[in-house]
């Protein structure tokens, strides 16, 4: 009785309700939004209200009725700066962007405008990034336009003046500089941009948010998402991957997935790493995104829900002398198959999230990848699972509980 006592006690600290009605009304963790501590970060809201501490504030807010408050607490938790061409190379292939398949169209102005989002854009050098890109790239009679999106007003109105300190562009070449942008009151201007270039106040964790804007060839949705909780998370991923055209790209932050959602995108290769395509159907395979290497015949890839099964077939396969990647679900399959050379050997779950290793197996060979020297399905013991013909050609079933005899049945004999 004492320890439901104390859970119903803390259920009932005003942290905690705060921390949950930030997740309601804007999408974001409490506890991502504030790694220096929570006291820290709001130490200027409470001098402001002379507030005794960060729970006295909470009180405050859960209990006041002032809306307000709650738009400077929104501003206090969201993090607004970053730097033009702030990670280089997520930029590159717009450079060349009349030699990509589905987007070589809008060379010709008849095609309308190539269309961007910069997501969570915070105070627009993303946005003016992506415009600097676009209006260099080899396409002179390309249209684009790019808008961004922030929930913060305060970083939506700086983003609309375009003006920075010189030190948010200094990796810019003096060319580049001097083209886009003006010397004004001793901060960048960047005034040639302006009329491309648009802002919104949006809350990407809002239903449906992004359909006013219409749809986009490319989104930038890079670093915001950690700072969501999981309802948040997935109401942003769903609102970017619904905003996207047929053969648009999503572009997150390295290392960041969609994870086992299965919002109907597949990753591709974007520069040095891999991105996520909205499928067109009437371009038929998506862009050319597998790499061109022949796979590593002693790489494995094993892709299981269960960490335990992973790390079973692991040791099986480091005792015959393979490298293994690990993988919980098809769609980090699918980015591992992009980006490096590929493993030789797949092992996949034969229920795999979000759609099964045989769909898995599919995307890949949609992606141009090349064909594995082995590809088998985990299945479980006993017939559930492992009846029938496997479903794609060439393919193994393999039942668990799985023993050293069974794996070298279908591993190739002679290996380099």
């Amino acid at each position: 009785m004492a320890a439901e006592r104390g859970g119903a006690d803390l259920a009932r600290r005003p942290i905690v309700a705060l921390e949950r009605r930030i997740g309601d009304l804007f999408g974001l963790s409490l506890k991502e939004c504030t790694p220096e501590g929570l006291a820290q970060r709001l130490r200027f809201r409470i001098q402001d209200r002379a507030l005794d501490g960060v729970e006295a504030y909470a009180e405050y807010l859960l209990y006041s009725e002032d809306p307000a408050a709650w738009e400077v607490l929104a501003e206090t938790l969201t993090a607004n700066e970053s730097r033009v061409f702030g990670m280089p190379s997520d930029f590159a292939p717009l450079f060349e962007i009349t030699s990509d398949p589905q987007w070589s169209r809008y060379a010709n102005p008849e095609a309308g405008p190539f269309r961007c989002l910069s997501a969570a854009c915070g105070t627009g050098e993303e946005a003016y990034s992506l415009a600097i890109a676009l209006a260099e790239a080899r396409a002179p009679a390309l249209e684009f336009e790019v808008i961004g999106v922030d929930l913060s007003a305060r970083a939506i109105a700086s983003a609309r003046r375009a003006s920075y300190p010189r030190a948010r562009a200094a990796s810019l070449p003096a060319e580049i500089l001097q083209r886009y942008f003006t010397e004004r009151d001793g901060e960048i201007v960047a005034e040639p941009l302006r009329t491309r270039v648009r802002f919104a106040r949006i809350n990407l964790c809002e239903p449906d948010s992004l359909a006013p804007l219409e749809s986009f060839d490319l989104i930038l949705a890079r670093d915001f998402l950690p700072a969501l909780t999981a309802d948040g998370r997935r109401a942003a991923l769903t609102n970017l991957s619904r905003a996207l055209k047929p053969g648009g790209v999503l572009v997150l932050g390295p290392g960041d997935s969609v994870g086992e959602s299965d919002l109907g995108l597949t990753p591709t290769r974007w520069g040095e790493r891999y991105a996520y395509e909205k499928p067109d159907a009437e371009a038929g395979a998506v862009r050319g995104a597998a790499p061109e290497e022949d796979p590593d015949p002693r790489m494995a890839l094993v892709a299981h829900h269960s960490s335990l099964v992973r790390a079973w077939v692991r040791i099986l396969l480091e005792q015959r002398g393979f490298a293994v990647d690990e993988a919980p679900d098809g769609i980090r399959v699918l980015e591992r198959a992009v980006i490096g050379r590929p493993p030789g050997v797949y092992l996949l779950e034969r229920t795999l999230p979000p759609q099964g290793g045989p769909w898995v197996a599919d995307r890949l060979a949609r992606l141009g990848a090349p064909r594995p020297v082995v590809l088998a399905f985990l299945a479980p013991g006993g017939g559930s699972g492992s009846e029938g013909a496997p479903p794609n050609e060439g393919a193994q079933v393999i039942e668990l509980p799985l023993s050293g005899r069974d794996l070298d049945a279908v591993l190739p004999r002679h290996l380099p």
